[in-house]
């Protein structure tokens, strides 16, 4: 992907707290830095694949651009126009969402046609007249049959009502789709197909993702860029191939050793000690330091920035890690 032009999302320096609070009060006494300065882009038509642990703020990342969590501070840019805190409806409808349990995120009271309508009815996309046809249009984009119009979610399988949430968020034409572990939850067979269909939607529209998910060999798959997330910043970004094939941060060289490689020699796995920090308790220095092997003691004290590599074959690779350069080899 060319990084020459404006870009479709852009975040900077993107903050996003929550409070903690107790008593009959409600004193505030803390925060969950779930999002904690992270700077990202995405072109129009591109995938960038969000990776990392649970818990690590890729779902408050994703809710934060499409606008169901509002930002602390920093600054949220779509197509070079800053995105205020109360957006546009135009602004709503090019940024759109897949949730990861689409059981829980499709109405249960309303029917298909309702439910791939009903955007398209506010927005002013169609009248009444137009339902019917706008709806059998986006199942067949999704490959359902029409048979689907006046059924319920709970008559569908879990892969069919997949299809029918990302038929939904096809239907107010956005340009961007946050699709979040939105094929975690599907059976492997079915996982494929799904991903086969995002793939080809994104090639008809022109659709870019941001596609969260802690599977890397889905991620492989789809995405064109990764980034790597722990504690709420990102701790790796490049292109798929240079990140998940020649990881330099010790956190990505970890999650890459555990995807299992049932036709390559057998490697030694990198095993990281303890559970992540609590998010409201980041430890000073290099977040990633008490789980670190290669730990010195200027990352328990330094913060590092994400730097470009100068890797000849990816010049967008960057890393946040102090030691990258001596441990690369190891």
């Amino acid at each position: 992907m060319t990084t020459d032009q404006t870009p479709l999302l852009e975040l900077r320096d993107l903050h996003t707290w929550f409070p903690i609070q107790r008593g009959l009060l409600n004193r505030t006494v803390g925060q969950v830095y779930a999002v904690d300065g992270v700077s990202l882009a995405i072109q129009a038509g591109e995938t960038l694949g969000l990776v990392g642990e649970s818990g690590c703020g890729k779902t408050t990342l994703g809710r934060t651009v499409i606008g169901l969590e509002k930002p602390t501070s920093g600054t949220l840019l779509l197509a070079g126009l800053e995105i205020g805190a109360d957006r546009t409806r135009a602004q709503r409808r090019r940024l759109q969402m897949v949730f990861q349990d689409p059981f829980a995120s499709l109405n249960p009271r309303l029917t298909v046609i309702d439910l791939l309508t009903e955007g398209m009815l506010v927005h002013g996309l169609i009248s009444r007249a137009q339902t019917r046809e706008a709806a059998q249009r986006l199942l067949g984009e999704v490959g359902l049959d029409n048979d689907a119009l006046h059924r319920f979610p709970h008559e569908f399988s879990g892969g069919q009502r997949q299809r029918i949430s990302i038929a939904r968020a096809l239907a107010l034409q956005p340009e961007l789709v946050v699709c979040d572990e939105a094929v975690s939850a599907l059976d492997v067979s079915v996982r494929a197909q799904v991903l086969n269909l995002l793939l080809s939607l994104r090639a008809r529209h022109n659709l870019a993702y941001l596609f969260i998910s802690h599977d890397i060999a889905v991620v492989r798959h789809i995405a064109h860029r990764v980034a790597v997330m722990y504690l709420g910043v990102i701790m790796e970004e490049g292109a798929a191939g240079s990140v998940l094939d020649r990881p330099l941060h010790p956190y990505t060289r970890a999650l890459r050793s555990a995807v299992p490689e049932p036709f390559a020699e057998q490697k030694q796995r990198m095993v990281l000690n303890g559970d992540a920090p609590s998010p409201a308790h980041p430890p000073p220095g290099c977040r990633f330091h008490p789980r670190c092997p290669w730990a010195a003691p200027a990352c328990r004290i330094q913060a590092p920035v994400l730097e470009n590599t100068d890797d000849p074959g990816d010049p967008i690779h960057r890393v946040a890690c102090l030691r990258w350069r001596e441990i690369q080899d190891l």
